[in-house]
C-alpha cells in the first residue's frame, strides 16, 4: 500500500518550517520564493523531465545539499510553483472582489489580477499550463482543490451576468473554459514591447466577452 505523501504546512507565498522565529520565517520563505522562480524558469526553459535538481540550484546561487534544506524532492519543487500560484490568485481575488461593484467589473478584475500574475512570471504560467499532469498524490491533489476553486470563482462571474442580463448566448461554464482557454496561452503571443498593459488586455478581454468583436448594428459580411 503506498504512503501517503506529506505536505508541508504552506504560508502564501510558500512552506513554513514550524518552530522558527518570525524573522528566520521571514528568511526562509523569500529564499524559497527565489528558489520557485528560479525552478520555475529552469522548468520552463528545459522542461520538467530533463531539469536537474542540480541544474535548479546552480542557478539559484545555493548547493544541492542547502536546496534540500527547502524541499525534499523536484516534484516538491513543481508542486510548491503551482500551489503558490492557485493559492495567491484565489486569495487575491477573494480580497479585492468585495471592493468591486457588478460582474462585469468583477470579470475585468478577475482577468487583470491572473494577467498581472503571469505578466509578470511567464515561467510560471508555462509550468502551471504544461506541467500539472507530472504531479501525483497529494501534490495533485491540493494543486486540484485550489485550481477548482479558482475556476468556480470565475463561473460565478459568469452565472451572475447571466442573471443580470437576463440571459447568455453560451452558458457560464462553457464562457468559463472559453475565458481561460484565452488567457492561459498569453505566455506564447504576448509581447512586451507591444504597449498593453494587463489592464488594457484585461479591458479588451472584458468586451469581447460581453459584446463581441464588432458591433452589434455592424452589416454581416457577405459569405460569398
Amino acid at each position: 500500500m503506498p504512503t501517503e505523501t506529506k505536505l508541508k504546512p504552506t504560508t502564501e507565498i510558500a512552506v513554513q518550517a514550524a518552530g522558527k522565529s518570525t524573522e528566520k520565517s521571514e528568511k526562509y520563505d523569500r529564499k524559497l520564493s527565489d528558489i520557485l522562480a528560479t525552478a520555475a524558469q529552469v522548468f520552463a526553459q528545459e522542461g520538467y523531465d530533463p531539469a536537474s535538481i542540480r541544474l535548479v540550484a546552480e542557478r539559484a546561487g545555493v548547493s544541492v545539499a542547502g536546496l534540500y534544506y527547502y524541499v525534499s524532492s523536484k516534484e516538491e519543487l513543481l508542486y510548491l510553483i503551482q500551489f503558490h500560484v492557485f493559492d495567491g490568485l484565489v486569495k487575491r481575488f477573494k480580497e479585492e472582489s468585495p471592493k468591486v461593484e457588478g460582474p462585469a467589473e468583477r470579470l475585468e478584475l478577475f482577468i487583470r489580477n491572473h494577467l498581472e500574475r503571469f505578466m509578470a512570471d511567464m515561467s510560471a504560467l508555462t509550468v502551471c499550463s504544461r506541467e500539472l499532469g507530472r504531479l501525483r498524490g497529494a501534490y495533485l491533489e491540493k494543486v486540484e482543490a485550489r485550481q477548482r476553486e479558482y475556476f468556480a470563482q470565475a463561473l460565478q462571474i459568469f452565472q451572475e451576468l447571466e442573471a443580470e442580463r437576463g440571459g447568455s448566448r453560451v452558458a457560464p461554464r462553457t464562457a468559463a473554459v472559453a475565458m481561460f482557454g484565452t488567457i492561459n496561452w498569453i505566455y506564447t503571443w504576448y509581447q512586451s514591447n507591444s504597449g498593453q498593459s494587463a489592464a488594457d488586455l484585461a479591458r479588451d478581454f472584458v468586451q469581447l466577452t460581453l459584446h463581441g468583436v464588432v458591433p452589434s448594428e455592424a452589416p454581416v459580411p457577405n459569405s460569398q
